[in-house]
């Protein structure tokens, strides 16, 4: 009884202890280092490996799920295989080398069955029972790496292959294809003009109603690089499958429907080149399903600018599908009409009054004399003093003084100014009113430049080299309005627009004052709007108002007395902006005429509207546009441009 009970026990610890051991690995590895990864093998299979120094290079492993440690395994040698590597038993250890050398090391030997679906390094031994084992080799040898060795043994009739194991597993299905008593013939065709590809594909359909032990059916498959046809069939077939292949591998004349130019209506070559280069190249066979190519053969296709046309060369089924694309990618793009209105409103109203006194007499005498007088500043520059200089230049508004005589000082003589008074109000307006349009197509960008280009002097120089050299380094920037927009239309006739609007003018400034003073108000933004609807873009309200006031300390603090001791200056400037949008969808030749029409009757009735005034030797003659150039007249070359006709004069 204990001895069934210590049976029972040691059972369960084995059942337990083996199902621990069967844990599932998750491989996910980054640009990780290959000996770091070995390692990591080692860890959960418990296998000891001896890692030749060459063994070199990082491992990259994408695994979301979980899998068996024999799978994980089996991925190692997958890995190891990419990056150029093997491993060969030796006793309780397994060599890591490089795979040229594999096949010289002590690696697994089999003799029958089934190679595994691994990618160890293995010896197979394939014994034939009816092909060649010598011919088999020639046919066999582009099938296997540089890396593999592959032997014939004549008296044994037998094949030594030193190759992966998922390798030996796909050459044993070539030879369970050729190794048959009534399928012997196996013929190679190297081909020049055909695709090995369509051309195994094409034998295939045509054989294909013949049955598998059919002495009609054919085998055809194709082996890239090389372009070689491999054909196994019955030896009474292989010659009238060669007379097919030397009648299709030939070469495509010159005219044969491959090259065609397409010259395109409303898109522009060079892009539609771009697009279908794009389609025909790196993204087809990434977007392509698997064993669904978009084109069946090479596609090539060259812009030409001059002519905006298209150069294709590719089969006629391929040419079918690239007409239809272009078909599609040729059409008329709509266009956008951008309306913008910039409305500016701008009013300024100033004020001053003061008064100013001074008392001086004799000053050029030999005795004392008291002086004195009050004198104030103010943004027009004119004072008691200047005006005592030149009576003539008291500046703008009402001035009113008392003088007495004259008063000499320094050899200068200036006027007996004893009392000032002046008095100044000013009121601006300013309404500016801006229209902007452009018309551009979908997706375009397009840009509208009015105003000038104004110099702003950055440098100068009066020297060089101790030689009297005067220049001036000037910059030329545009002043005035700017928009730039860029049109997108979506479904329901809505447009993405995608703005920069830009308001610059040059507000004064000199030389002296260090340059010109320009002001600036741009917008930058990205707005939806309906098809003629209109948006506001953004704006600017601004009130100004400034109060400075210039007394005599405790004088002009008096009620009413205090007036002629202080000068006031009082000024309140406002400044409205306002930018709208309105984006117009122009969809066809109709909606076009009809805005252009609008726009040229609205510039003709400014244009020929009559001027007032005028004399009768300088009268103002009227003004009419040009009859020959109207949207509403489809006029021909000769009809716009007339050719005056050539007359002779008789001998």
């Amino acid at each position: 009884m204990r001895l069934k009970i210590r049976i029972g026990l040691v059972l369960c610890l084995l059942l337990s202890s083996s199902h621990a051991w069967a844990q599932d690995v998750t491989m996910n590895f980054k640009n990780a280092d290959i000996r770091a990864f070995i390692e990591f093998v080692s860890s959960f299979s418990g296998k000891n490996f001896l890692v030749d120094n060459r063994v070199k290079g990082s491992v990259t492993i994408v695994s979301p799920t979980p899998i068996s440690e024999d799978e994980a395994y089996d991925v190692f040698l997958s890995v190891l295989e990419v990056n150029g590597f093997a491993t060969v038993k030796s006793g309780s250890v397994i060599k890591i080398v490089p795979r040229a050398e594999g096949k010289q090391k002590a690696v697994n030997v089999r003799e029958s069955g089934q190679a595994p679906n691994t990618d160890e390094v293995m010896t197979q031994v394939l014994r034939l029972k009816y092909a060649d084992a010598q011919q088999l080799v020639a046919l066999l040898r582009p099938l296997i790496s540089p890396n593999s060795h592959l032997v014939a043994y004549p008296r044994g009739n037998m094949l030594l292959l030193t190759d992966s194991a998922s390798n030996i597993r796909r050459i044993q299905k070539v030879l369970k294809l050729v190794d048959r008593q009534d399928a012997v013939g196996v013929q190679m065709f190297p081909l020049e003009h055909a695709s090995a590809d369509k051309l195994a594909k094409t034998l295939s359909g045509l054989y294909a109603k013949a049955g598998p032990g059919s002495p009609t059916s054919i085998k055809a498959l194709s082996h890239q690089p090389g372009n070689i046809l491999i054909v196994v069939a019955a030896p009474q077939m292989i010659n009238e499958v060669a007379a097919i292949v030397k009648k299709l591998d030939i070469k495509p004349k010159p005219d044969s429907g491959r090259l065609q130019v397409r010259y395109l209506k409303h898109a522009n070559a060079i892009d539609v080149a771009k697009v279908l280069n794009e389609l025909v190249g790196g993204g087809a066979s990434k977007a392509a399903p698997a064993g669904k190519a978009l084109f069946t053969g090479d596609i090539k296709i060259v812009a030409d600018p001059a002519t905006n046309a298209l150069l294709i060369t590719a089969d006629p089924s391929d040419m079918n599908a690239m007409n239809g694309i272009i078909d599609k990618l040729d059409v008329r793009r709509l266009q956008v009409l951008v309306e913008a209105l910039i409305v500016e409103v701008s009013t300024g109203v100033g004020e001053q009054f003061g008064v100013e006194w001074k008392s001086a007499n004799n000053l050029g005498g030999s005795n004392a004399t008291t002086f004195g007088g009050t004198s104030f500043s103010n943004t027009s520059g004119v004072s008691i003093n200047s005006v005592a200089q030149n009576p003539l230049a008291t500046g703008s508004g009402l001035a009113v003084g008392i003088a007495k005589g004259t008063l000499s000082f320094g050899g200068t003589s200036i006027l007996n100014l004893g009392a000032l008074a002046r008095a100044l109000s000013t009121q601006t307006d300013a309404n500016i009113l801006s229209t902007p349009n452009i018309l551009t197509m979908d997706n375009e960008e397009a840009e509208i430049i009015v105003g000038k280009n104004v110099p702003f002097i950055t440098g100068s120089s009066s020297t060089q080299g101790g030689v009297t050299n005067p220049f001036q380094t000037v910059e030329r920037k545009d002043v005035g309005i700017t928009l730039k927009v860029k049109p997108q239309i979506s479904e329901g006739n809505a447009v993405r627009l995608e703005i920069y609007q830009e308001i610059s003018s040059v507000d004064g400034g000199t030389a002296a004052e260090g340059g010109l003073i320009t002001s600036k108000r741009s917008i930058k933004t990205v707005v939806l709007a309906n098809d003629g609807g209109m948006v506001v873009l953004g704006g600017l309200i601004r009130d100004d108002n400034s109060v400075s006031v210039q007394r005599v300390p405790c004088l002009g603090s008096i009620p009413v007395l205090g007036e002629a001791f202080k000068f006031t200056e009082n000024k309140q400037a406002k400044t409205n902006l306002m930018v709208f949008l309105r984006p117009h969808i122009i969809k066809d030749e109709n909606d076009i005429r009809s805005i252009t029409n609008k726009k040229y009757n609205s510039m003709k009735g400014l244009y020929e509207q009559p001027i007032q005034g005028g004399t009768i030797l300088f009268p103002h003659n009227a003004r009419e546009m040009p009859k020959n150039f109207s949207p509403s007249e489809n006029l021909r070359l000769e009809e716009s441009f007339p050719v005056e006709s050539e007359t002779q004069t008789p001998q």
